[in-house]
């Protein structure tokens, strides 16, 4: 890979490029799909995009809240804020998607699939600048767990003017909120530091969710002139900690009862340095440091009987005392190389080593597991317009070099070829791998040392089109994937095992319309089936599903409607099934003044009963308002 570098950057600069190269005025801009801007009109993928403004409209405080309503997202959630979340993206298992901060992938080796476990619900959606959610294969550049596709989450960054933020908000279930944040520069040193607090109660009597998380970002641009004058440090953190109180899971009766003592505490610290330089006009470097920590501490005392069955036997507490803990170290050294408009060569090296430990005794003093593994990997990407930029091709390759599985080659194909009248037809080819996990290998009660890799094949073919001025944009596509090796747990030995191929396939539908300035609705249907292991379904996805967005401003108020549909759909059980429901959301924002607005957010509007979890309760009406404060 070094020798590559060496050689595309002699040949560039052999035929004069950096003279050559020209900016251009890029209309919205994505990173994910690549690892470099790319004009999204011009992406064979299938990309949603969040905006800060989006995140703001729809009030939401958790992750998972800012990704309801996109295509092919399925949402299991055990409740209200902090409670178990989890995420099926076309069709996939959580574990099947690559999440990123600022496009480093982040995971908890001790998690059981080496993931984002149940954070979508956990971490704070505040202090995020936007979101990025690419669906398809991406593990030619983000290797494992990202078979299905990659979410990407941006951080705010430091600089420019002075300005502050502030809000508070209170609602249903005892929920009280609080943000708070201040950006700008001091010379050459841009600087960016945002608190973010929740205090809330829940669905069960003793239900409660406490987290702090603080966000801080600082960026150095050192030299003025000379061939240092593109260097730029930067260095951003978040922090988070949170106290949680979740109720027990009764095989027998497949529900959850109110538990007075169990309890979670989990620290999370993602933290990265990052140095860039663009020695030319036509060549980009930069080389990332990270630390990512995790620490799960569970304690849960005995409380007699929690209640009882339909059968009128009693449910008795299970109490438990565990700690986890979960590093890994990423190093990522990545180069981007451009000719004129046409050409992209995305190319790097990455690094990870993770670390995880596991201490089940109660006084944390046994430890059960200690274990870690090396990743080194090398990826490249080609991204081409051709032919007067009628046609774009995406080519990719990545080989993983893993300490225990050794070395595992994954590729993607993807085309965009644009028709007249704002026809687009793009389709995409591509291979993905996830290796088993510390805690799936080792963990002494559930893990299996003689586990192999997961691997996938799968891309989808789509059609899409531009309207009236780009006022009304269209799209859809069809998807699918095949798995091989699935990794899954067994219930009757409790070990995890190779279950053998799995299949998932589906439509997107997706409709843009903006016909005034001051209304844009967004509607989207997906279809998905599938099968795993010897089920004829898919758990915990239904066939249907459809969002709906509606933003308008009228004066000073802005208003937004949020619509959601999900169909039947089968438990991990395959037994018990979730009846279908729709649910509608309404925010709404007021301002006062030029930078004192209010706002409120209706969850739930009409009352539904529902689940997203088959035994769990899911929120009711759910009203919260508050206020916001801003010197800009």
């Amino acid at each position: 890979m070094a020798y590559l570098l060496v050689l595309f950057s002699l040949f560039l600069g052999l035929f004069g490029l950096s003279a050559q190269a020209q900016e251009k005025d890029l209309g919205e801009v994505v990173v994910t799909a690549t690892r470099a801007p790319v004009e999204l009109v011009k992406l064979p993928d299938a990309v949603s995009v969040i905006t800060r403004q989006e995140i703001d409209q729809r009030q939401v405080q958790a992750l998972y809240q800012a990704l309801e309503t996109y295509p092919s997202i399925t949402i299991k959630h055990n409740g209200w804020l902090g409670q178990w979340g989890y995420i099926r993206l076309r069709g996939g298992k959580n574990q099947d998607v690559a999440v990123l901060f600022d496009g480093i992938r982040v995971y908890d080796p001790t998690y059981p699939g080496n993931d984002f476990g149940d954070l979508w619900s956990w971490l704070d959606a505040e202090n995020i600048e936007k979101i990025e959610i690419v669906r398809g294969p991406q593990s030619s550049l983000y290797g494992s767990n990202a078979m299905t596709g990659a979410i990407n989450f941006f951080s705010p960054k430091g600089g420019g003017p002075f300005r502050w933020e502030t809000k508070g908000f209170y609602g249903r279930y005892e929920t009280k909120r609080g943000l708070a944040n201040v950006r700008g520069s001091l010379g050459p040193l841009g600087y960016y530091v945002g608190w973010a607090g929740v205090n809330a109660g829940g669905l069960y009597k003793d239900s409660k969710f406490r987290q702090n998380t603080v966000d801080a970002n600082f960026n150095w641009a050192p030299f003025k002139g000379g061939l240092l004058k593109s260097l730029k440090l930067d260095w951003t953190t978040r922090y988070a900690y949170g106290f949680l109180n979740y109720g027990q899971w009764d095989w027998r009766s497949f529900r959850a009862y109110n538990d007075p003592h169990a309890q979670r505490r989990q620290t999370i610290l993602l933290t990265h340095f990052k140095m860039s330089l663009a020695p030319t006009a036509w060549w980009n470097s930069t080389l990332t440091v990270g630390y990512h920590f995790n620490r799960r501490a569970y304690k849960d005392k005995d409380d007699g009987i929690l209640g009882f069955r339909p059968d009128g036997s009693p449910v008795t507490d299970s109490p438990r005392e565990a700690l986890y803990r979960g590093k890994t170290y990423p190093v990522v050294f990545l180069n981007h190389f451009r000719y004129q408009d046409w050409a992209l060569l995305t190319c790097g090296i990455e690094y990870y080593h993770e670390k995880g430990d596991f201490y089940n005794a109660s006084s944390w003093g046994t430890k059960e597991y200690d274990d870690d593994v090396d990743t080194t990997s090398y990826f490249a990407n080609l991204f081409l317009l051709l032919f007067d930029e009628k046609l774009a091709l995406n080519l990719g390759g990545r080989i993983d070099d893993h300490e225990e599985f050794g070395t595992h080659g994954t590729y993607k194909i993807g085309l965009a070829y644009f028709l007249p009248y704002g026809f687009k037809f793009r389709a995409n080819l591509a291979t993905g791998f996830r290796a088993p996990s510390l805690f799936n290998l080792y963990d002494p009660r559930y893990g299996n040392a003689d586990l192999d890799p997961e691997e996938s094949t799968g891309g989808d073919i789509g059609l899409e089109q531009t309207l009236l001025g780009e006022k009304l944009h269209w799209s859809l596509v069809w998807f699918n994937t095949h798995y091989e090796e699935r990794i899954a747990f067994n219930y009757n030995t409790w070990r995890y095992y190779n279950s053998g191929g799995a299949n998932t396939t589906g439509l997107e539908f997706e409709l843009g319309f903006r016909p005034y300035p001051w209304l844009r609705l967004d509607l989207n249907y997906t279809y998905t089936e599938g099968q795993e292991g010897d089920a004829e379904r898919l758990a915990l996805v239904p066939y249907h599903q459809i969002g709906a967005r509606v933003h308008f401003k009228w004066q000073k108020f802005k208003g937004n409607l949020y619509y959601k549909y999900v169909s039947r759909r089968p438990a991990y059980d395959f037994s018990h099934y979730m009846p279908d429901y729709s649910r509608v959301d309404v925010t709404g924002s007021y301002a006062l003044y030029e930078k004192l607005e209010v706002f409120f957010r209706a969850e739930n509007l009409f009352d539904v009963d529902y689940e997203w979890a088959k035994g769990y309760r899911a929120p009711g009406l759910a009203i919260l308002a508050g206020i916001k404060l801003r010197s800009f």
